[in-house]
């Protein structure tokens, strides 16, 4: 059996201490009465091509820039998304490539590092069908000019006809569980180390979206921030339970917004 460290169970409590929704009650529900669905939710890591933009990195990490955190970040989230919502979750995430067939049947997935991504043609077009039909995609921990620009020439390829929109500190997905008054700066472990807030020229967090014709949100994009980092070291003196508290509130928002629109 798993069990939390003292440090983690500490921030859930902080974060439950502020929690909007009553988490008594049988069928979870957002602060607009909007009931979730009770299907299980998987958190799904997509495994992507990086080819040569991810060369370096592999050099320098000895990992694909995809796996970047897996699973630990993402399994010590869902511990605090069951404990905070009573949502029925799977406690094991799972990684696939969105060429993997049984993508389509997962409607939420996270990607992260995209500044080393390199789409091949057929995750293009998988990726646009997916999120055509209903997919909500997460995209976190990538950071400064050089990667957002990465980032627009191949999503570029999947929504040519389709630009970023910053997100409005008034969007219902910052309000729909616990309430942000401004997009908060979550930053990673190592820039925290050296005693920074931001990595590479990425010095202001940033929140996007990609939105389909019925202005349903697609592509949820996180700039500028760490959201993994905030989950996986929850537990590590080294970095701030204020972040990690941030981190597992906005994630948390997320996923309920994900859930109900």
């Amino acid at each position: 059996m798993l069990f939390m460290k003292p440090r983690t169970l500490f921030i859930l409590l902080l974060i439950s201490s502020i929690s909007i929704t009553d988490v008594e009650t049988a069928a979870p529900q957002t602060t607009n009465g909007a009931t979730v669905q009770t299907d299980i939710f998987t958190f799904v890591r997509i495994k992507y091509n990086s080819g040569r933009q991810g060369y370096g990195f592999r050099m320098r990490f000895n990992t694909n820039s995809w796996e970047v955190d897996y699973p630990t970040a993402e399994e010590n989230f869902l511990r605090g998304l069951r404990t905070i919502t009573q949502l029925p979750v799977d406690d094991q995430a799972i990684a696939m490539p969105f060429t993997d067939p049984e993508i389509f049947a997962y409607p939420f997935a996270y990607m992260l590092e995209v500044g080393y991504l390199q789409f091949s043609q057929a995750e293009v077009d998988t990726l646009r069908e997916w999120c055509l039909r209903g997919g909500f995609l997460m995209i976190d921990d990538f950071h400064g000019t050089a990667e957002w620009e990465n980032f627009i020439r191949e999503f570029g390829k999947v929504f040519p006809d389709r630009a970023p929109v910053e997100l409005p500190s008034h969007h219902p997905i910052f309000h729909c569980y616990h309430d942000f008054a401004a997009y908060p700066r979550v930053p990673g472990l190592g820039p925290l180390s050296v005693g920074r807030l931001h990595e590479r020229d990425g010095y202001n967090p940033e929140c996007w979206g990609i939105f389909d014709d019925n202005n349903r949100l697609m592509v949820l994009i996180n700039h500028n921030v760490d959201l993994g980092d905030s989950w996986e070291h929850a537990a590590d003196s080294r970095y701030p339970p204020f972040y990690s508290k941030l981190g597992y509130m906005l994630g948390i928002n997320y996923i309920v917004y994900a859930l109900t629109h």
